[in-house]
């Protein structure tokens, strides 16, 4: 069976290797393939009709421009209104999204956590990954904002200009937008004014760069902080799962 991952810029991908990792077990593993695409909005439609892959994973900026051309959504991918896994089914693709799922995995076995979740959350972004993050949250109690340029609406908090985040402590900090990652590591989002007050703990999407300027900010801060890899790895592995089940392979 053929699986890939679709985005643009795509070759800073390592899910082709997260897969390899997971199928080196496999009874199926020689009948398994994981490949990359380059694929932008524009050519989205034509990819679709041509593969022959049986499911794929999507990053930026493919999340939101699935959504159309999709069958049927999956209620987490109708809920973060974005898409990063799809799967072919007799009556078209389906849209899920494992960001959420994903990024709680790297939380939920903090000892902090229930100090974390009773102080607010900064989210920088609100593009479809902040999206994730904000259902993942809120869904379990945590309360927050929301740091951006430009308001876009349906979030469960409210939408704030950079410059207007201000809270007496973050509990944590999470950094969603795509600045930071290579080949673009020089750049990071406008921080907000925690001087005084820094979070406990800061996230960063990214993954490639492992530190980007964010967190090296944030480590000046004295906040400790992780990079998206740990998030990358658990959604694999809900991908996985997911396309096991909707096309009925053995998991393992």
């Amino acid at each position: 069976m053929q699986f890939g991952v679709i985005g643009s810029p795509i070759d800073h991908s390592q899910s082709p290797s997260l897969f390899s990792s997971f199928w080196a077990e496999h009874s199926l593993r020689q009948t398994l393939t994981y490949e990359k695409a380059e694929v932008t909005p524009e050519s989205l439609r034509h990819f679709l009709s041509q593969t022959q892959w049986d499911g794929f994973n999507a990053t930026l900026p493919i999340k939101t421009a699935l959504i159309p051309h999709m069958h049927a959504l999956t209620p987490s991918a109708q809920a973060i209104g974005a898409v990063n896994t799809v799967v072919r089914t007799a009556d078209g693709w389906i849209g899920h999204n494992t960001d959420a799922d994903g990024f709680w995995e790297m939380l939920c076995d903090r000892s902090d956590l229930d100090a974390l979740r009773g102080l607010p959350v900064c989210v920088l972004g609100n593009g479809g990954a902040a999206r994730a993050v904000a259902y993942a949250l809120a869904t379990r109690g945590f309360t927050g904002l929301i740091a951006c340029r430009q308001a876009r609406g349906g979030f469960p908090w409210q939408e704030v200009p950079f410059e207007q985040a201000h809270a007496s402590a973050f509990g944590l900090v999470v950094q969603c937008t795509s600045l930071g990652m290579t080949p673009n590591e020089t750049t990071s989002p406008p921080f907000p004014s925690w001087d005084d007050h820094p979070p406990l703990w800061a996230l960063d999407l990214v993954y490639v760069p492992k530190e980007t300027r964010f967190l090296q900010k944030m480590a000046a801060l004295g906040v400790s902080g992780q990079s998206g890899g740990n998030m990358l790895r658990f959604q694999a592995k809900k991908a996985w799962e997911y396309w096991a089940e909707v096309l009925n392979i053995p998991h393992i």
